[in-house]
């Protein structure tokens, strides 16, 4: 699995332990360094969470129990989240990939790419994923997901525990900021891998 999918297979791996014996993990950290915290802050502000994750803040409506932007005009509601969906694309896009393979790809492709995120995603199912998955950053006193049963670096641990796993590997790219090649040698050795110079592959 690549990134949230290779969090959803360590989550089989570690529920279901006798029925997969192999995991391929790309994209996967067994935490968050600072960086990694600095861009999720980001996406968080691009996505408006602060807008929707307390009862307490600004624009809550208690009798239809939603959120609401009190400077969004519902005329101008539909415009207004494409732009902030189209920004947290061209974000993560930025973000997850080379600085070589985006000039490699060039402006067009990766405008299509902008355009299939936006066809195939909402502002609301985006927001509910990151706070699914990185539901610890909403906390800024927390640099790490070690209290998160269902963090890599916990689910790793299960995961060696039950010995079940016959192989794994781990590839993680160079140049990487939400998963560094460092956050990926510890969780290999979470795992009850190799962690030596050769025990993961590198992508350029």
């Amino acid at each position: 699995g690549f990134s949230f999918g290779g969090r959803v297979a360590m989550a089989a791996a570690s529920l279901q332990p006798n029925r997969i014996r192999r995991l391929y993990l790309t994209g996967v950290s067994a935490e968050r360094d600072p960086l990694a915290n600095v861009i999720l802050a980001s996406w968080k502000e691009i996505l408006g969470v602060n807008t929707y994750n307390s009862e307490d803040s600004d624009g809550y409506d208690k009798e239809k129990e939603s959120y609401y932007d009190e400077e969004c005009d519902p005329e101008v509601h539909t415009s207004r989240c494409t732009a902030r969906l189209r920004s947290f694309a061209w974000s993560i896009i930025l973000q997850t990939y080379s600085e070589f393979f985006l000039a490699k790809s060039g402006p067009n492709r990766v405008q299509t790419w902008v355009d299939g995120v936006c066809r195939y995603n909402t502002e609301e199912g985006l927001r509910a994923l990151l706070m699914q998955t990185h539901g610890h950053f909403m906390d800024e006193s927390d640099g790490e997901d070690s209290l998160d049963p269902w963090s890599p670096a916990a689910m790793a641990t299960r995961i060696r525990e039950s010995q079940s796993i016959e192989q794994c590997k781990i590839v993680v790219g160079s140049d990487d900021k939400m998963s560094s090649p460092e956050q990926a040698h510890r969780l290999a050795s979470l795992l009850g891998l190799s962690t030596g110079p050769n025990s993961l592959e590198h992508e350029e």
